[in-house]
């Protein structure tokens, strides 16, 4: 079968990547291929776990206040509003993912959305995943100034059997990977905290809340009728004495000592 130039090129991009796999420079040898193909505006490696991420690989060139930003709030709590991370804790497998097929319907809407994804992500956002066993994935997250459009969506699934393989091969000479891995970081403090000022289940429907899932989604995640969860809801601003999402993603996920301003 003959091949095109954008063929050839492909293969010859894959092949300086597996001379690259044993070197510090593999992951963004990778993202510069995949850019080729997309706009990457930022980037970074991650194994999700249950209730923690761990940091594989950063830019070496990255802005000082999205490190903070990033290593102070979402590694230390935020990620658990992260529609990736949710959706691989729900359903862990490999895979090629972008932001739209896996948002809950008022992602736009949340204060996470707001406080940290269209400050540091953007506009769009795709990752590829790699099983590593029961309790852990492998991600390469790419974030976007500007939509990813269908055409590179698609390209970006038609090159998943490469890039999945060279990731899952690259752990081979992660070495550092397991003497750092962190201890487990709980839901914040506060929500465990509460104790019995709510219900366990009222807390299933708060944490739903926190990451943009509509009373819908929630109602079925849960097994519900959406009129429940609008009675919980309820229950819960009364209770926590609050009125909005915002005040509620304030109260577990924005300490006053972390608050970072917004230009």
């Amino acid at each position: 079968m003959p091949l095109d130039l954008h063929s050839l090129a492909w293969h010859r991009s894959i092949g300086k990547l597996i001379m690259q796999l044993n070197r510090p420079e593999f992951w963004s040898s990778l993202v510069r291929t995949l850019n080729e193909y997309v706009q990457i505006d930022n980037w970074v490696v991650l194994i999700f776990s249950n209730q923690q991420v761990q940091v594989v690989s950063l830019p070496e060139m990255i802005d000082t206040e999205e490190v903070d930003a990033f290593i102070h709030r979402y590694v230390k709590g935020l990620y658990m509003l992260d529609p990736f991370y949710i959706a691989d804790r729900e359903n862990p497998q490999s895979g090629f993912f972008h932001m739209l097929d896996i948002a809950p319907e008022h992602f736009l809407e949340t204060e996470y959305y707001h406080q940290y994804f269209e400050q540091y992500i953007s506009v769009d956002e795709a990752q590829y995943n790699v099983r590593l066993d029961a309790e852990r994935t492998l991600c390469i997250s790419f974030g976007s100034n500007v939509h990813f459009n269908q055409e590179q969506i698609t390209t970006l699934d038609m090159i998943k059997p490469w890039v999945t393989a060279l990731m899952q091969q690259r752990m081979y000479f992660e070495v550092d990977v397991e003497k750092d891995f962190a201890e487990p970081t709980p839901w914040p403090e506060s929500i465990v905290s509460l104790g019995a000022q709510i219900t366990a289940r009222e807390k299933d429907v708060l944490k739903l809340l926190l990451s943009g899932f509509s009373n819908k989604e929630i109602a079925g995640k849960l097994s519900l009728s959406a009129e429940t969860i609008k009675v919980h809801r309820r229950n819960i601003y009364t209770k926590l004495n609050i009125k909005s999402q915002s005040e509620l993603f304030t109260r577990f996920f924005m300490p006053r000592q972390d608050v970072f301003p917004i230009n």
